[in-house]
């Protein structure tokens, strides 16, 4: 089966201006920043992917990443004329969104962004004293400060944004003050992204797990006044998909480079190896070469995660984790990392405690569905959604072939 590949996020600058410690980029050897003609390319060359497809699947997404992307504010408002122009020029649709640190996320950037529908996600700890801690200037000092003046602003003109924390060992026990401060800021959804690499303990899992059902009991009372307040972690691991893959990664969603190289995701990319891109193992290709290491991406389509009987296979979003972090722990995509393990048997139980919990009755299917795959854990805009094969007939009887498989073990439960 063969996908195209159709999303990507576009490092505009490995460059940030702040020096968060936990960035799982690494601090970068020079500070570079894309040029508008290797941006041109690398829109150039989604679009000629996405002409192969057909309807409403005729349709590029490009998620602004670095470094700290609104860095390179002017290059990314080209980037965003150009990719529209283009797209408009061969009947494909162009949607955009990002991730940001904050800091720059100002009112004069307003009007841009709402015009053309392109939404970041900000990152943000939760208190001051947590939020602080990794994330600061250079300088050392805490970043909470401005970023809660800009989402005052953002707030205003958008109220549905989210935000991404980065929960991390040493603050877990911190954690419900974190999550009830971003709540009561007027933040209504939210996603989080364990640091693994902070060490967590079984002692830290077991205390993350105790706060975790505080937020829940403190979602449910926010609820029952009235505010839709949701973290998509725990909903989301309330059922299994239909996915067999952890994200879309080498699939149909890449990562590009300020130099036009191509990652399976942005989180192959450590901005500390300053090898050329030809000799990094984890790069798969450059726009102007199109995937020049296509068994490394190919052990992403046919991915079989080594999971053994894990119940949670099935009745998660997991999926065998996270290919990259898979990668940094054991150096191979599909063997996990325990990290991963822990956390997701944690949320499981969490998640079971916010149905009972939150949802009450609802009932929340976990049939399986054609096409879809929002089994990332991250939950990026950008590289979850609808699956973009070009498939065959053949492969089409064996989709079909696998789907009923999948009820009749749903049926025998």
């Amino acid at each position: 089966m063969n996908y195209p590949i159709t999303r990507a996020s576009i490092n505009l600058t490995r460059s940030c201006n702040l020096a968060c410690d936990y960035c799982f980029a690494h601090k970068p050897s020079c500070h570079r920043s894309m040029t508008f003609d290797v941006a041109q390319r690398a829109v150039d060359w989604l679009i000629g992917n996405a002409k192969s497809l057909q309807g409403r699947e005729r349709e590029i997404e490009i998620a602004f990443w670095g470094g700290e992307p609104l860095l390179e504010w002017s290059l990314l408002q080209k980037i965003v004329c150009y990719a529209e122009e283009k797209g408009a020029q061969h009947a494909v649709g162009v949607r955009f969104s990002g991730t940001t640190n904050g800091t720059l996320l100002t009112p004069e950037k307003f009007d841009f962004l709402d015009t053309h529908k392109i939404f970041f996600l900000i990152s943000w700890d939760g208190t001051p004293e947590t939020h602080n801690k990794y994330r600061h200037f250079r300088g050392g000092r805490g970043s909470a400060e401005i970023i809660e003046i800009n989402l005052k602003e953002v707030l205003k003109k958008w109220p549905f944004y989210q935000v991404r924390m980065s929960p991390y060992a040493s603050a877990i026990g911190n954690f419900f003050n974190d999550v009830k401060y971003i709540f009561d800021f007027g933040i209504n959804k939210m996603m989080f992204s364990p640091v693994y690499e902070s060490n967590f303990t079984d002692e830290d899992w077991r205390t993350w797990e105790e706060q975790c059902y505080k937020v829940v009991d403190y979602i449910a009372s926010l609820r029952a006044q009235g505010r839709q307040i949701d973290i998509t972690h725990f909903s989301g691991y309330m059922s299994g998909d239909a996915s067999c893959w952890p994200c879309g990664a080498g699939r149909f969603y890449v990562g590009i480079d300020v130099d036009g190289a191509i990652y399976p995701c942005h989180r192959f990319n450590k901005f500390d190896d300053m090898r050329p891109w030809e000799e990094k193992e984890v790069c798969i290709g450059h726009i102007d070469r199109g995937i020049t290491r296509p068994e490394f991406r190919q052990s992403f389509i046919d991915f079989h995660p080594q999971c053994g009987k894990c119940p949670h296979i099935e009745d998660t979003p997991c999926h065998g984790g996270c290919y990259a972090i898979n990668f940094d722990f054991t150096g191979h995509i599909d063997t996990h990392h325990i990290g991963i393990c822990k956390y997701v048997d944690m949320q499981k139980r969490v998640s079971k405690y916010y149905k009972e919990k939150v949802m009450n009755e609802e009932k929340v299917s976990c049939m399986p569905y054609l096409g879809k795959d929002m089994s990332c854990g991250c939950y990026n805009s950008y590289y979850t959604g609808t699956v973009k094969p070009q498939a065959s007939m053949e492969d089409l009887i064996t989709l079909i072939k696998d789907l009923h498989l999948r009820v009749s073990k749903l049926e025998s439960k």
